[in-house]
């Protein structure tokens, strides 16, 4: 190398060692000043970690499931409290938030300070959370915001990845197209021949026909309520479901944290759902709440699996699939869970 071009190269590693200089010293003006307004704009989460961990050894992760009830109930706890009631030796922390899934529970976690007392985490398995609709909802966008905000990244970059809006920012158009596409990919196998392949196939076919699966022709209502479960229950879960990639994820961390991880899938409303498409897609759902099971039990996972624990008077709303329960159908996953804490059974085995 000539002098020429060693004095080239020891100025562009000057000038470059000056920009991160620079840069480093905007990130500690940023982080002192606009970052905590920022921070408290645009990520609630951040703080829960920090705040509903503190003297206590189990947390609850979950969604609008925890805390939604019915008016006419006379309990109103939520699902985490009724675990925290129920296990008297523990206190249990709630970490649930509206809309969440497996990809914010894991940056939850992260932010969980390393000096805290948590020993255990329940971590709420939504199976309609593995699906197009949830996966590409107009709720994720916020969501992501929120885990840019988490990132264990220097607070100006995190900023910057906000301004040029590093994260899914879709037309209402756009999420129709991809859900669509996303419903003709969603194959699946049954034990024996069946008229569709996919999502999208048995839904245009049940809508289309405005008949059930037992010939049946009710109501549009009706009709629209069991699309609704072909489109979020008819898939095969497998390894590369963003969710599954989630959950991986989150066995790690627990492992490197030194927690006990418990998987709380939650109860759908099987009645309903074997009543208006029939046992073709039940038969699906167990299969993949089975394959949850199995992958993780292995992995020294606790899963308790309330899939048919809650009966359809106990679902609260009546118009579209959700997992938000009356009083009896929370107590019956609060127990399973707690029961299965304390090492007295597993729901639904």
């Amino acid at each position: 190398m000539t002098d020429t071009t060693k004095h080239t190269v020891k100025k562009l590693l000057l000038k470059l060692l000056m920009v991160l200089l620079v840069l480093a010293a905007l990130d500690v003006i940023y982080y002192y000043t606009l970052y905590p307004k920022d921070l408290a704009e645009n990520c609630t989460l951040k703080a829960l970690s920090e705040r509903a961990t503190e003297g206590v050894d189990i947390v609850y992760l979950g969604e609008s499931s925890n805390h939604t009830y019915s008016d006419a109930d006379t309990d109103k706890r939520f699902i985490c409290e009724m675990i925290d009631d129920m296990l008297p030796e523990h206190r249990v922390g709630n970490l649930a938030k509206d809309a969440c899934h497996a990809g914010v529970y894991y940056d939850i976690l992260r932010n969980i300070p390393r000096n805290s007392d948590v020993k255990t985490v329940i971590v709420t398995v939504n199976m309609r959370s593995f699906t197009s609709e949830w996966i590409y909802s107009s709720l994720e966008p916020a969501l992501r915001k929120e885990q840019i905000m988490m990132k264990k990244a220097p607070s100006l970059y995190k900023r910057m990845l906000l301004a040029f809006r590093a994260y899914p920012n879709w037309t209402d158009e756009e999420v129709s197209n991809i859900i669509r596409k996303n419903f003709k990919r969603q194959t699946f196998t049954l034990p024996h021949p069946f008229p569709y392949r996919n999502a999208y196939e048995w839904d245009q076919g049940v809508g289309g026909s405005y008949t059930l699966y037992n010939g049946k022709q009710p109501s549009m209502d009706t009709i629209a309520m069991a699309c609704h479960y072909i489109k979020e229950f008819a898939c095969t879960f497998d390894d590369n479901n963003p969710r599954i990639k989630d959950l991986d994820n989150i066995v790690k961390l627990c492992r490197k944290r030194g927690w006990q991880p418990v998987f709380n899938i939650l109860a759908e409303n099987v009645d309903q759902m074997d009543s208006l498409c029939g046992p073709d897609l039940l038969w699906l759902l167990e299969r993949n709440a089975q394959y949850i099971i199995d992958r993780y039990e292995s992995q020294g996972v606790i899963v308790v699996n309330n899939l048919k624990e809650v009966r359809d008077s106990d679902f609260r709303d009546r118009d579209f699939p959700t997992e938000h329960y009356k009083q009896t159908g929370r107590l019956a996953i609060a127990r399973n869970v707690a029961e299965a804490i304390s090492g007295k059974s597993h729901a639904g085995r």
